[in-house]
């Protein structure tokens, strides 16, 4: 199995895109992936410049949020989330055809059912998932079928879903409510249904609709937790952290410049006290405003 791992701090968005293409609506010379970038070009811009499935496993550092994707896409892909891992499993998975990677950043599953499903990995930390589908008779139903860590849950809340912590009630991450629409922007209906811990995003769609349709719905982590082997690792490389990295809260910008290490006090309280930090991320919707905080808890 060839997998991609990506380790991050701050939070990750995952972004799950179905695209509509209707039949001879994608050229001969068009991948699947220029597909995507035909309906959300800016998503595809900010895959990461790394190619994926090349030969045996590859690995790249954004921060130290955990992501991973596989070749076989019945392994889904799995993101850090408070203590342990999520895993959001690829609608028609068991079906698929072993992942290619034809851009940087991404991996193709064919599906073998006239419809594929396109992994793209952002320099921001964010997934996203695309289903392209060759024909307008297909499903209007995508499976994303979780697994959870220990002791969380999902529920729906606000029009969109949220993943809990059963103990504490805190919100580990959550989907932001669906949106889509038709290739001249008109809205689609689409909703989010659950089903035990499987979430599926259902799309209205119809010939009344111009196509591609495309429906775009975000996942963001909103807090993880680094164990102590992780604080170790960050005190031994206190040092290194330039003036910036000082501030508290840090900046998104910042954050990622400073190579995922948190401010200096709560590192070298976690190290002496031998605590965990607990890593919160929030998120405004733009760069400017998002920003990540870091505290040393038990």
């Amino acid at each position: 199995m060839r997998k991609f791992s990506a380790s991050v701090t701050v939070g990750a968005a995952v972004l799950l895109s179905i695209v509509w293409v209707a039949p001879g609506a994608v050229a001969d010379e068009e991948t699947t992936v220029d597909v995507v970038a035909n309906a959300t070009p800016a998503d595809v811009a900010a895959a990461v410049d790394v190619p994926l499935l090349g030969a045996g496993e590859s690995a790249i550092a954004i921060d130290r949020l955990e992501v991973e994707v596989s070749s076989e896409a019945a392994h889904g892909v799995s993101i850090s989330a408070g203590e342990g891992t999520a895993t959001i499993g690829l609608p028609f998975a068991g079906e698929a055809n072993a992942g290619v990677s034809t851009e940087p950043g991404t991996v193709t599953y064919d599906n073998g059912n006239a419809t594929s499903s396109v992994v793209l990995l952002h320099e921001s930390g964010s997934v996203q998932i695309a289903a392209v589908i060759d024909s307008a008779d297909a499903p209007i139903r995508y499976d994303y079928p979780l697994d959870l860590p220990e002791a969380s849950s999902i529920v729906l809340r606000d029009g969109g879903a949220a993943v809990i912590d059963d103990a504490t009630g805190e919100v580990l991450g959550s989907f932001a409510a669906p949106w889509a629409k038709d290739a001249t922007g008109k809205g689609v209906p689409t909703r989010y249904e659950l089903n035990g811990e499987t979430l599926t995003q259902i799309v209205e769609h119809d010939s009344s609709f111009a196509y591609p349709v495309v429906a775009d719905p975000t996942y963001t982590t909103s807090v993880i937790y680094l164990s102590r082997a992780q604080v170790v690792s960050m005190y031994n490389g206190l040092k290194g952290l330039n003036g910036v990295c000082s501030a508290f809260p840090i900046p998104w910008p910042a954050s990622i410049a400073c190579a995922g290490l948190a401010p200096g006090a709560q590192i070298e309280k976690a190290y002496w006290q031998k605590l965990r930090i607990k890593v919160t991320y929030f998120n405004c919707g733009f760069n400017y405003c998002s920003y990540t905080t870091y505290t040393a808890v038990r």
